[in-house]
């Protein structure tokens, strides 16, 4: 079985490749079979679909759950617990449901394609699978799969009708029924496409496609390498098993464990990576970001954003582009222990300022934890705002790649520790972060009032890619002034080529309008500040001071033109001088007690012991089924030959006693166990032999046997202890080459200048502290100077070059290796150059090296391009050839690594030629208004009218503040705020206060200049002239009006009540009412019309399922109209100019918009900390907000938030319904609105121009329809 055919074709690939052309991806006979032929069951030639419920014949096992079925989705992965069928471009692994991801992306096999899935109990594939696991996973080498579920991509399109470019890859999960694998199998050349076009385009792009694993429940998911990354491709020419494109991992019985890959016959992930990264651009350049140029220096290249763009050079963001960042915090806060709590982040770059929400903070930390508003303080310095010249910010030094500690010293003497890993964009485009806090804060009683000072803090580069930052602060607890400090050091990946990256400079950040607080209602804590960073400007005190401390030491400036020397991690000292701490020996290492501490210069590492696995500070025993049942401490498990299966017996040297495995045991009259002055006799009671101590000592025997009384040695560690015979007891003399009583040795002084016997990997240098010579270990070995062993690579990383990997060398430690195609000792590797027979590439030629004649290198012919290994075509691109359509855009294409033609927003075509999509508005700018735009709203142009104009795009008129402006109300009270943005103060004022009311719901009436309200403690609906005046009730006898909308065409009211689970509409006067929905309804909250159309819209808050739905006015034809990705869906508006539905979601914090037709669902802000209601004015979108003083508001396209709208003196209290009143009511028409549509009672629009007339709940449907006779006759 070991030598199955296909194990033998995967080793036999692997040699054949060594010294040919490098192969990318699998060949389709080493497949696992597949296709009809086969008798796979096939999916449905569609977009968005997936198998129905698999039934298994042997259960498969992910993570620790077993599962009897499984479903095939579409867009490349398998589901288990659930389907998966729609593609979400929004979401990133983990994505919180059980996955297991080959190639997720918006796979459509319309146009090419199909999937192929069955389960297979076939011997020879069997056995195949077998031996490339027990191949590759030493800890199951006997493993033996039952069965296989195999699922096929074959030749797969993308998003939408795509058939020009496709994919072949397969999933096959082997299993027994308690272990189970997994192969990801990419074909040779079998990966053409990495995202699809995307729903919806032009609005928002798909990622690239994601591949990994997601355990559904949050903690434990692992991604494959380039996962969500435009070189997501590489999957077909990497590998974890050194075959390309194949990849292996255990899925099942991990025992509380992450995915584990394979541990042999592993090889180098990248050996097969065509591109081999060199030292110059000519090879490396792939590394810099699209948005970056590559240089090359004298030791290698760099990376360098292009300008407007900013970043370390592989990754560049455009200049005010909103960032945001999602994250996990951990900890033990005041004893308090916390687990994953949401972190989200919003950053407005433009102006630095940068916000931070925490969620699900127990109550009893809640306001201790606002004085921690360094949390959020790193997000500040990573965009703060450069100000002058050589100013960086933090991601101009990390890219958003770092790790950073920060310590807190309160002057109470309590002490806090902050970690946070910073691991770069996902596949969203969103930094992500994890933080974990430990330590002890100043009690802080809830409901008292925190604040921070505005403050500095400089931030010094010490040495390559470390800065270090310290700062005196002040918090204020009831304008109580309390002082704390800040210690942070900040460890990121830096370029060390480029020698003016080499700088010392200081960079002082400035920090102001901080913003603490806790809602203990949401459990929430909320950081907003604005950030500033500029050069350190005069003397750097460190500039000079650095050569006071020590090496091992940093300079950080204090102010004032001081600075102060301290000791890096793991290190104890004045600054000045500095040693190493032994972490060992401590009592506050962290490792496991089934674990053992090593002591490394700065650190410490914990290792697990034999038989345990982790990451040394949790260490688990490595339990591992043998067939049905565990092996026993000193027990193995073996193969019965004869029983066919495996079993689990005594490892060597131990023999079986019950149930367990007890060492051999041996008397001493068969062995001589016995100790020094002890002899071996028979005991007559114990009916056996054993060791017992001559006259005059003591001991068990066979240990030991001493005399009475005598103490162990405490000697010097260069010291051994001996018997004195002379002196009847033990002593301590010290060893050879040192000096003094045993106690206390110290080294013999040694002639100046000589060394003795110094190992031959030593040096013999000046000891400066003890002014002797002395033989000193060369750098990368490690010893007392007389003997020195080379230092583990496993242990120090940072010993090998960059063309090196660190291997086992066989005896236990392990070396660096220079990778194929480089030669050198490991810590230094340099190319071979290449080898006239068959290194180049077909199209290449290998030539003699002008700067080094004994070499040779690759350059490939005229015509072509590359790295002289691989050499493709050259196409002249846009950049260098004009073109391109005039509607087209020449851009860099990162897949072609080349720029291409691309078709403008709004325009179909290959980029040569492109055509308009919808309204010929934007060939033919003449059918806007002056004072309109002509804007692309998801995939069509209209004409809409500019900022403080109102009108359909084609007509505009300027808009009077005087009676246009938004109407809101706040507790008891309503209000009023003008809402244009020019230039002039801003217009607020109290309208109307009512102390017995809670008004949440409003909204207004064009025609009658009226504005009507809900009141929730009284249940009914109210109204007034806009001036405030003639306040009466219009509708009674409601329990909770929660939401209210005017038809002004039809003169109806249409009213949500959250009490009665009831949607009902009134006249007018509130005397003709009818229930339209009473059936499954939970929390109705927020209700929009659009009377041209004849539909309305509502939410439906319940937590247990929130959704968003729409019927025809009249109440039939309900149907669902968004109802994934919602958490508190609350306040509805809609745009009857470009048909946008727009809500707030206060449970995910955001605005979002979507088409009336269901067509291109966007996020127009995630910075939308508690939504209520919402309202369109213009194109402008205003909100209120349970948490902000003041009206936010945002263009309808997203971006940066404008600045808030102030609130008007006169209230006080959470803010609740807006609306926005206009002196012109909108330019619509329907059925109704002459002569109530013919209608005797209520006249209720449906699309298409129709109506019905209904009847009211207090007249019955004869009566009624008596009526309608008899007004016909």
């Amino acid at each position: 079985m070991m030598n199955s055919w296909i194990s033998s074709k995967f080793f036999v690939l692997l040699a054949l490749c060594i010294n040919c052309e490098f192969v990318s991806g699998v060949p389709k006979r080493l497949f696992f079979p597949y296709g009809e032929d086969r008798g796979d069951s096939v999916l449905p030639t569609a977009d968005d679909i997936s198998s129905n419920e698999y039934q298994l014949q042997k259960d498969i096992v992910f993570y620790d759950d077993t599962y009897s079925s499984i479903f095939v989705n579409l867009n490349g992965h398998l589901s288990l617990g659930t389907d998966l069928p729609i593609y979400q471009p929004d979401l990133a692994l983990p994505i919180n449901f059980k996955v297991i991801a080959a190639f997720l992306a918006d796979i459509d096999t319309r146009g090419a394609g199909a999937v192929y899935y069955r389960e297979t109990q076939e011997r020879a594939i069997v056995e195949r699978a077998a031996a490339d696991i027990q191949n590759h996973f030493s800890k199951f080498p006997t493993f033996e799969p039952t069965s296989l579920f195999i699922a096929t991509w074959d030749n797969v399109g993308y998003y939408n009708f795509s058939s020009e470019k496709t994919n072949t890859f397969q999933i096959v999960i082997a299993t027994d029924g308690q272990d189970s694998f997994v192969f990801f199998n990419y074909l040779t050349d079998g990966i053409n496409w990495v995202a699809g076009e995307g729903k919806l385009r032009g609005v928002a792009a798909d990622p690239p496609a994601q591949a990994g694993f997601d355990s559904g429940e949050g903690r434990l998911h692992m991604k494959l390498p380039h996962s969500g990354t435009f070189d997501v491709a590489k999957l077909a020419k990497e590998s974890n098993i050194n075959v390309p494109g194949v990849w292996i991992y255990q899925i099942g019985n991990l025992r509380g464990g992450n995915i584990v890959g394979p541990d042999m016959n592993t090889g180098e992930v990248v050996i097969f990576e065509p591109e081999v990264i060199g030292s110059t651009c000519l090879d490396g350049a792939e590394t810099c970001s699209s948005n970056a140029q590559c240089i090359d220096f004298e030791g290698g290249y760099c990376c360098e954003c292009l300008p407007p763009y900013y970043g370390n050079g592989q990754q560049c963001l455009e200049p005010g582009s909103p960032q945001r960042l999602n994250g996990k915090i951990t900890g033990v806060l005041n004893g308090v222990t916390f687990n994953d709590l949401d972190m989200h982040a919003f950053v407005v770059t433009k102006d630095g300022r940068a916000y931070t929400a925490i969620s699900r903070v127990p109550s009893e930390i809640g306001p201790q934890m606002l004085t921690l508003n360094t949390i959020g303080g790193i997000i500040g310095w990573l965009f703060a705002l450069p100000s002058g010249l050589g100013a960086k910010n933090g991601y101009m030094f990390t890219g958003g790649h770092f790790n950073r500690t920060a310590r807190i010293q309160y002057q109470s003497g309590a002490f806090v520790l902050i970690n946070q890993q910073f691991f770069g964009h996902d596949a969203l485009n969103n930094l992500r972060l994890e933080t974990r806090i430990d330590g002890t804060v100043p009690d802080i009683g809830n409901g008292e009032k925190i604040t921070v000072d505005d403050y500095k803090e400089e931030y010094r580069r010490v040495s390559t890619g470390y800065i270090r930052s310290h700062s005196d602060r002040i918090y204020r607890v009831n304008n109580v002034a309390f002082k704390y400090t800040w210690d942070q050091t900040i460890h990121y990946t830096e370029c060390r080529h480029d020698p003016g990256r080499n700088v010392t400079d200081t960079m002082r950040l400035s920090v102001s309008r901080n913003f603490v607080v806790y809602d203990d209602n949401d459990r929430v804590v909320r950081f907003a500040m604005s950030n500033k960073i500029g050069v350190l400007t005069g003397a750097d005190p460190c500039r000079e001071g650095v050569q006071n401390c020590d090496v091992n030491a940093d300079c950080i400036p204090t102010g004032e033109g001081s600075y102060r020397c301290e000791c890096r991690n793991g290190f104890e000292g004045d600054g000045r001088v500095c040693f190493d701490i032994d972490e060992c020996s401590g009592s506050i290492i962290t490792c496991d007690v089934n674990a053992r501490c090593y002591n490394v210069p700065g650190s410490f590492q914990c290792q697990c012991l034999p038989d345990f696995k982790g990451d040394g500070r949790i260490c688990i025993r490595d339990v591992q089924l043998c067939g049905n049942e565990v092996c026993v401490e000193n027990a193995r498990c073996v193969y019965d030959q004869e029983i066919q299966q495996p079993k689990c017996e005594c490892k060597p040297g131990f023999v079986q006693q019950q149930s367990a495995c007890v060492p051999v045991s041996f008397s001493c009259n068969e062995v001589e166990i016995c100790a020094k002055n002890a002899e071996c006799v028979y005991d007559r009671l114990e009916q056996r032999y054993r060791c017992e101590c001559l006259e005059g000592y003591s001991g068990d025997g066979e240990d030991s046997c001493t005399k009475p009384g005598l103490e162990e040695c405490n000697c010097d560690p260069n010291a051994d202890c001996f018997y004195d015979t002379q002196r009847f007891g033990y002593r301590c003399q010290c060893k050879e080459g040192y000096t003094g009583d045993g106690t206390s040795c110290t080294l013999i002084a040694v002639l100046p200048s000589i060394c003795d016997d110094c190992h031959p990997n030593a040096q013999c240098v000046f000891n400066q502290t003890s002014q002797q010579y002395q033989c000193r270990c060369a750098e990368g070995f490690q010893g007392n100077g007389y003997r020195c062993e080379q230092v583990d690579c496993i242990v120090q990383t940072q010993l090998c070059d960059v063309n090196a990997r660190c291997l086992p060398d066989g005896t236990g430690t392990h070396r660096c290796v220079c990778k194929e195609g480089y030669r050198g000792d490991g810590r230094r590797c340099e190319q071979e150059g290449c080898n006239v027979v068959n290194d180049c590439d077909i199209n290449a030629q290998c030539i003699p090296d002008p700067l080094d004649t004994s070499r040779y290198f690759c350059r490939c012919n005229q015509g072509y391009e590359g790295n002289g290994k691989v050499c493709i075509r050259r196409v002249v691109p846009c950049n260098e050839v004009d073109n391109c359509s005039e509607f087209a855009e020449c851009v860099y294409d990162p897949n072609a690594l080349s720029y291409r033609c691309r078709c403008r927003r709004g325009y179909d075509g290959n980029g040569f030629t492109c055509t308009a999509r919808g309204d010929n508005c934007r060939e033919n700018p003449g059918l806007c208004d002056p004072n309109a735009s002509c804007l692309l709203n998801v995939d069509t142009f209209l004409c809409v009218c500019n900022e403080n104009y109102r009108g359909d795009g084609k007509s505009c008129a300027p808009i009077s503040d005087e009676t246009n402006f938004l109407f809101f109300s706040r507790g008891y009270s309503l209000h009023r705020v003008t809402a244009s943005n020019r230039e002039e103060e801003v217009h607020t004022s109290r309208l109307l206060y009512v102390p017995d009311e809670l008004i949440v719901a409003v909204d207004s009436d064009c025609v009658d200049h009226k504005y009507y309200w809900s009141d929730v403690f009284k249940g009914r609906v109210s109204r007034a002239n806009l001036d405030g005046s003639d306040k009466e009730v219009v509708v009674q006898d409601l329990q909770s009006p929660e939401g209210i909308a005017i038809d002004w065409l039809s003169r109806n009211i249409y009213i949500t009540d959250s009490g009665l689970d009831i949607i009902e509409v009134t006249n007018m006067n509130g005397s003709i009412r009818k229930t339209l929905i009473n059936t499954s309804l939970k929390d109705p909250r927020a209700i929009v019309i659009d009377p041209q159309r004849g539909e309305m819209y509502w939410t439906d808050w319940f937590r247990g399922g929130p959704t968003i739905e729409k019927a025809y006015m009249d109440g039939t034809n309900r149907k669902l109209f968004v109802n994934t990705d919602l958490s508190l869906p609350n306040g509805l508006t809609i745009d009857y100019t470009t048909q946008q539905i727009c809500w707030g979601d206060a449970g995910v914090k955001k605005i979002e918009c979507i088409r009336s037709d269901g067509v291109g669902r966007r996020v127009v802000t995630e910075n939308a900390p508690y939504p209520f209601d919402i309202t369109f004015f213009g194109n402008t979108l205003y909100w209120s907000d349970w948490t902000i003083l003041g009206i936010p508001n945002i263009n309808r396209d997203g971006g940066n938030r404008n600045e808030d709208l102030p609130l008007p003196v006169g209230g006080n209290g959470r803010l609740y319904g807006i609306t926005s009143v206009r002196e012109y009511c909108p330019r619509l028409s329907n059925y109704c609105m002459r002569n109530n549509g013919g209608c005797r009672f209520l006249c209720l629009p449906t699309p298409n121009g129709g109506r019905t007339c209904a009847c009211p709940d207090n007249i019955a449907p004869e009566r009624c329809n008596e009526i309608a006779k008899v007004k016909r006759k």
